[in-house]
């Protein structure tokens, strides 16, 4: 017993049980009428015909048979051939919905039955095939599925290999970008060098998230500290001004304004 997962089961009386002697591909039919006439008719025995899948335009997906057993789709291809119906006309092009279904069964039909994902040549090859290809032996039906569908079958078959090698990951932004550059964009200041190797990425201390952390800090409490240093050489050089004291004395007052801060800042960021 062989159910494929996703496709919604409606059996159908017309089938060979156990016939299916092998599985060589996947074949593709037009319905020339609708997903739910198709399955009717399916079931109706005097119709003699049936089909393993169906797809429906706005992308129903079922399985009328089990692909242990035989459909009566493709004559002298039954026995060792999968199908699928397509709801549609002849001269029609499959929907987007309807490429993805019939891409879902190829891809399946890899996995179960090892079918190769690729277009058939012929009724002796292996891969994804189309009713006409068998010529009188199935059925000598030249227009099923059409010329545009079968246009489309490469279409289906790439589907259904990004289906098989499964989801790529989305491209990340980040891609390529090293520690060093965001080093230089973002902390590199007067006195740090930028760590030179992989090796040094890996040793240095800057790039410790504690050390980074604690070296943010530091920076912060310096600028604020600066500020404030500023803030203090002015108020003593604003005191001085017009009291007659000379050059050095008012360049003494404001560097050691400064340099108080920057002590202060040192003594409170240390460790």
């Amino acid at each position: 017993m062989a159910r494929m997962p996703g496709a919604v089961w409606h059996s159908v009386r017309n089938f060979t049980a156990d016939g299916q002697d092998e599985v060589r591909g996947v074949v593709v039919h037009i319905m020339a009428g609708s997903l739910e006439g198709s399955q009717a008719w399916f079931d109706n025995p005097t119709a003699q015909a049936s089909s393993h899948f169906g797809t429906g335009k706005a992308g129903a997906l079922r399985q009328w048979v089990d692909t242990a057993d035989r459909a009566w789709a493709q004559s002298a291809g039954n026995r060792t051939w999968l199908s699928v119906e397509n709801e549609g006309q002849g001269g029609d092009v499959l929907t987007d919905a309807q490429l993805d279904r019939n891409a879902q069964v190829l891809a399946w039909a890899h996995k179960k039955y090892g079918v190769p994902l690729r277009l058939a040549t012929g009724p002796s090859d292996r891969g994804l095939g189309y009713h006409a290809m068998g010529g009188s032996e199935w059925g000598g039906h030249a227009s099923c599925p059409g010329a545009r569908i079968v246009a489309q079958l490469p279409e289906v078959v790439a589907r259904a290999k990004r289906l098989v090698a499964g989801p790529t990951q989305e491209e990340d932004p980040m891609a390529g970008i090293t520690k060093t550059d965001i080093f230089n964009a973002v902390w590199k200041t007067d006195g740090i060098a930028a760590p030179s190797d992989a090796a040094d990425l890996k040793t240095n201390p800057t790039w410790q998230a504690l050390s980074v952390l604690r070296d943010t800090q530091a920076r912060v409490r310096s600028m604020d500290k600066r500020l404030t240093g500023q803030a203090a050489a002015i108020t003593a050089l604003a005191k001085l001004v017009g009291k007659g004291v000379d050059t050095a004395t008012v360049v003494a007052a404001v560097t050691a304004a400064i340099e108080s801060a920057v002590i202060d800042v040192n003594i409170n960021t240390e460790g």
